[in-house]
C-alpha cells in the first residue's frame, strides 16, 4: 500500500511539473479590492528643452510602487501621448522594474516629435504608468496622468531654398517655387552656423536662382549684389539680383548668409583608388589619371561600373585633390570631406555609385554585379 502511495504522489508531482512547464506565463490571482495601481508623485510642469544641452537630464518622472496582494516582480510601461488625445496613438516610451525614469532633454524632445508636437509651437505631453505583473502584462493597472508642457525644437539642421528658372529642366520640379519639395537646398555646419553648403545640378547655361530662408516663399530671400550676377558678394532684399550660372553643371555651392558671399564651383567627378585598374592618382595627377563617374539628373547620383581588385578607393572632383571623399568610419556608407579610403574587401565587378544630393549628408555604396 505503500509503494501504491509513492507512485501516485510521483504521477501527481509529474502531471502538476508538466502544466507548469507548458504554462507561457503562471496564472496570478488577485483580489482586486487589495490591489493599488501606481501613483506618480512628480508634480505636472513646464520642461525647457535646449538643444545646446542635448545631454543633460530634462525630466525624471516617479511614482509610488503598485500595491499586489502578494509579493511578485512588478513591471512598469510609461506611456505617453500627446495631451487631449485620450492615449489613442500612446507610445510606449520605456519599460522599468525600478519606480522612477530620466530622459535627457535629445530623448525627451525626440519623444515630443514622435507624439506629434509642432517644432517650436509650445504643446503639451501627458504621461502615465502602467504597472503588470509578468512579461504579457498580466494584470495591469493605470496611474494617475502628470502633464508636462514643453516646446520641441527641431533635430534637422538649419536650411536654405534655392529656387530658379533651371529646376525644371535640372530635374528639381516647378520653376521659381520654393515650396516644390524637389527643390535643391542647402545645409548649415551645425545649428548656429551661418556656413551653408550643398550640390545643385544645372542643365543649361545662364541658369539663374535666388537663395530663400524658408520654402514658403521669396521673404528675406539672397540674390547678387550686382547686376552681372557672379560677383560672390549677396544682398538680402526683395530687390537683389538673380544669382547667374554661366555655364552648365554640377556645382558645388557654398553661402555664408553673416558675410553675405557665395561662391559656385563646377565639379566633375571620378573614383580613383588602388583596388582600381588605373590605381591611386597621384597628388598632381592630370585627366586621366582616375575612372569617370557620369550624373543622371533623375536619379541625382554619379555612377560607373567598373571592375575592382581588393583595396582602396576614394572619390575626386577635377582631376585633383582638392575636393576628395572618402569613409567616415562608421561603416554606414556615409563620407567625409578628405575622410579616409574606402576598402574593398573583395575584387569583382561593381556598380559604384556616389550621392552627393543630400547636403552633408553624402553616401556612397558598391554593389558586386552578379552574372
Amino acid at each position: 500500500m505503500k509503494k501504491i502511495s509513492i507512485l501516485m504522489f510521483a504521477c501527481l508531482a509529474l502531471v502538476c511539473f508538466n502544466a507548469c512547464v507548458e504554462d507561457d506565463e503562471p496564472t496570478f490571482m488577485v483580489q482586486e479590492n487589495e490591489a493599488t495601481a501606481p501613483t506618480i508623485v512628480t508634480a505636472n510642469s513646464t520642461v525647457m528643452l535646449n538643444k545646446d544641452a542635448e545631454d543633460n537630464q530634462a525630466l525624471t518622472v516617479v511614482w509610488n510602487d503598485a500595491q499586489y496582494n502578494f509579493q511578485t516582480p512588478v513591471t512598469y510601461n510609461i506611456m505617453v501621448a500627446a495631451a487631449g488625445t485620450d492615449f489613442e496613438d500612446e507610445i510606449n516610451a520605456a519599460s522599468t522594474v525600478e519606480r522612477s525614469y530620466t530622459w535627457t532633454v535629445k530623448d525627451l524632445n525626440n519623444l515630443a516629435i514622435k507624439a506629434g508636437l509642432e517644432i517650436d509651437k509650445e504643446g503639451a505631453l501627458e504621461i502615465r504608468v502602467i504597472s503588470s505583473l509578468g512579461s504579457n502584462g498580466g494584470v495591469s493597472m493605470d496611474s494617475n496622468i502628470l502633464a508636462i508642457t514643453l516646446t520641441p525644437y527641431s533635430t534637422e539642421l538649419p536650411k536654405l531654398w534655392l529656387p530658379g528658372d533651371y529646376a525644371q529642366d535640372s530635374g528639381y520640379g516647378a520653376n521659381w517655387n520654393p515650396a516644390d519639395p524637389l527643390t535643391p537646398t542647402l545645409t548649415a555646419e551645425n545649428f548656429t552656423s551661418s556656413k551653408f553648403e550643398g550640390y545643385v545640378y544645372f542643365a543649361n547655361d545662364n541658369s539663374n536662382f535666388k537663395i530663400t530662408p524658408t520654402n514658403v516663399n521669396f521673404d528675406g530671400n539672397y540674390g547678387d549684389v550686382d547686376d552681372s550676377g557672379t560677383s560672390g558678394t549677396l544682398f538680402q532684399d526683395n530687390a537683389s539680383k538673380n544669382i547667374v550660372v554661366p555655364v552648365a553643371g554640377y556645382y558645388r555651392i557654398n553661402v555664408d548668409t553673416e558675410a553675405l558671399t557665395y561662391s559656385l564651383t563646377k565639379t566633375d567627378w571620378a573614383v580613383t583608388g588602388s583596388s582600381t585598374p588605373l590605381g591611386f592618382a597621384p597628388p598632381e595627377a592630370g585627366p586621366n589619371q582616375d575612372h569617370d563617374l557620369t550624373y543622371d539628373q533623375d536619379t541625382k547620383v554619379w555612377s560607373i561600373t567598373l571592375d575592382l581588385t581588393s583595396g582602396e578607393i576614394k572619390f575626386r572632383a577635377n582631376d585633383s585633390w582638392s575636393f576628395n571623399y572618402g569613409n567616415d568610419d562608421d561603416g554606414d556608407g556615409s563620407l567625409n570631406e578628405g575622410g579616409s579610403n574606402i576598402a574593398v574587401e573583395t575584387g569583382g565587378t561593381y556598380v559604384i555609385i556616389l550621392d552627393l544630393s543630400n547636403p552633408r549628408a553624402y553616401t556612397y555604396s558598391l554593389t558586386p554585379v552578379t552574372n
